[in-house]
């Protein structure tokens, strides 16, 4: 089998790779030698209904997806949900298979959403390179996969740590995990909140590599939470790697038994995709950078506290706590509970995440809410603190 490995590829070359003939892509997809780890869960065929839903909605949603990857979907390669968190769970439910395991990082999904995962399949966690730019730590990634790994999930942009990955970190994982033989689920909700210097390319562009479910929702780029919860997974296949395992039958089988959005929001759909001005992104990236800058110069003179980056997406800080420099603080759970009873601030402890002695900000409000907060946070972490923070 071809092995495609990045270390030490320059620009250059990995330039050259995207520039090569689509078919040697392909055959690498459906190289017999490839021992792909995943198939279609039993359980969705022998479930299926036969249920009507109409293709319309999902042609909207693949036509919308196929502005920023070179493989276009199909109306057949969407699936609608309620919302990203259930797209997660029928994503994870088609795929389920005794004795499985996938990875899942560490900082990651809420824990809501792992316990979840963890009713159909062991879970292993992965790690990331705070100091270059969240990146995946690929080693970390290698002593967690054995022979029943069949999956590596990412979320990009990440929550909570707020980078985007880039292309050239996407083209690692991809042959990451060819090399390795799992496929890759990635959630981009995040997607249409970007506003660093790294721009976000969708993990499909790397689906002539290794096969990709893609899960996402209206819900973060166009702020409609609740009753508008509106999400779909998406089959990236090229080349029928999922259809010769059966994971595309199993998809179309187990979707037709779910739950979708309700009709009106559905009808709704292909109007707000294809007219929302670029406009209204531009704006709200703007609004969320400015916050994102005022918040981390407010953080950074709290030394108790530590924010590795400066956000580039989503709507958060995420931010490690300095607990020997508080004199009555235990854990994150501890500071958030405090912090919220004595000062009424609200802090995600990072324990929700899967990681200890971390917290999450949100930054998504108006700017004198943000400086007040700040002031309450700064005030708190100095009566705990041992040492004062500077005024």
């Amino acid at each position: 089998m071809r092995v495609i490995t990045t270390n030490n590829k320059s620009n250059q070359e990995k330039k050259h790779y995207f520039q090569t003939s689509s078919l040697d892509a392909r055959n690498m997809a459906k190289d017999s030698y490839v021992d792909w780890k995943f198939s279609g869960s039993e359980v969705a065929k022998e479930t299926s209904i036969g249920t009507y839903t109409s293709k319309l909605f999902d042609l909207a949603v693949a036509e919308y997806l196929n502005r920023d990857i070179p493989v276009k979907l199909t109306a057949d390669d969407v699936f609608m949900t309620v919302g990203c968190n259930q797209a997660i769970e029928l994503a994870v439910d088609l795929l389920a298979k005794p004795k499985a395991n996938v990875l899942l990082p560490s900082p990651g999904f809420p824990c809501d959403v792992v316990r979840s995962i963890n009713k159909k399949f062991e879970v292993h966690k992965y790690n990331f390179i705070p100091e270059n730019n969240y990146e995946i730590n690929l080693e970390s990634v290698r002593t967690q996969v054995d022979e029943n790994t069949i999956a590596i999930f990412i979320i990009n942009p990440h929550n909570p740590n707020g980078n985007t990955y880039s292309e050239a970190h996407l083209l690692q994982i991809a042959c990451l995990a060819r090399e390795l033989g799992i496929m890759v689920v990635s959630d981009e909700v995040f997607r249409w909140t970007v506003f660093g210097s790294n721009p976000f390319v969708p993990m499909a562009k790397f689906s002539p590599i290794v096969p990709v479910i893609t899960v996402g929702s209206i819900s973060k780029g166009w702020t409609v939470p609740g009753s508008w919860r509106t999400g779909w997974v998406s089959l990236h296949d090229p080349d029928g790697v999922f259809k010769c395992t059966e994971v595309l039958s199993a998809a179309k089988e187990f979707f037709e038994i779910n739950s979708k959005p309700p009709i009106v929001i559905q009808t709704a759909l292909p109007t707000i995709l294809k007219d929302t001005p670029k406009e209204f992104f531009d704006r709200r990236q703007s609004f969320l950078k400015d916050k994102a800058d005022l918040a981390y110069s407010k953080l950074n003179v709290i030394p108790s506290l530590t924010c590795y980056m400066k956000p580039e997406a989503c709507t958060f800080l995420w931010t490690q706590l300095d607990l020997s420099s508080f004199i009555d603080i235990k854990d994150d759970e501890d500071f958030c509970e405090k912090l919220a009873a004595q000062e009424n601030l609200v802090l995600l402890p990072g324990v929700a995440f899967g990681l200890s002695d971390w917290a999450r900000h949100s930054i998504d409000m108006d700017t004198p809410t943000l400086e007040d907060a700040f002031e309450r946070l700064k005030s708190f972490c100095d009566r705990h603190s041992e040492r004062p923070i500077p005024l």
